[in-house]
């Protein structure tokens, strides 16, 4: 999977470099493609599509401090997005703990180390947001820990980007 996405970079970071490179891009946009980007990135998360590659994009256009400040605000505004659709939806349809499997009700949804370590397997951070609209975590412990657990992925494709650009 890491392969895949260096792979993809790679080729993001060449078409970049073919429209001028991140200098030219940032020249031609300016700050504005960051309004575009942050909303992309986040409906893009809450899909089943990759996020990671519009994080690559950001980063690899904005440099390393701004592309972890774009990804980590991308992929809380996607875990707000999941957490708000299912726990508006698990209302409308009077959806209650009953109503869960009991191994799933046993389960510590709502502990901060599911919270955050959750996020850090393959799919762990949707299973994370709609488990916890749907049992309605308080959306002050679901901040907190989506914030701390999207900083290292954030860093990473931000260094990942800017390693690629440097490389070209």
């Amino acid at each position: 999977m890491i392969l895949l996405f260096c792979v993809v970079g790679w080729g993001l970071v060449e078409g970049l470099e073919r429209m001028g490179g991140p200098e030219s891009i940032r020249e031609h946009y300016g700050i504005e493609i960051t309004w575009l980007l942050v909303p992309v990135q986040a409906l893009v998360s809450v899909s089943p599509l990759p996020g990671e590659l519009v994080a690559l994009l950001s980063s690899a256009i904005h440099g390393f401090w701004l592309g972890c400040a774009m990804n980590w605000l991308g992929w809380m505004l996607a875990a707000y997005l999941e957490y708000a659709l299912v726990r508006g939806t698990a209302r409308e349809v009077e959806f209650g703990e009953e109503k869960l499997p009991k191994w799933l009700r046993r389960f510590p949804t709502d502990h901060p180390a599911f919270l955050i370590a959750g996020r850090f397997v393959p799919l762990g951070s949707h299973v994370v947001n709609v488990m916890s609209g749907l049992r309605g975590l308080d959306l002050w412990r679901f901040t907190w820990t989506a914030a701390i657990a999207n900083v290292p992925g954030a860093v990473i494709y931000a260094a990942v980007a800017n390693g690629l650009v440097r490389l070209t």
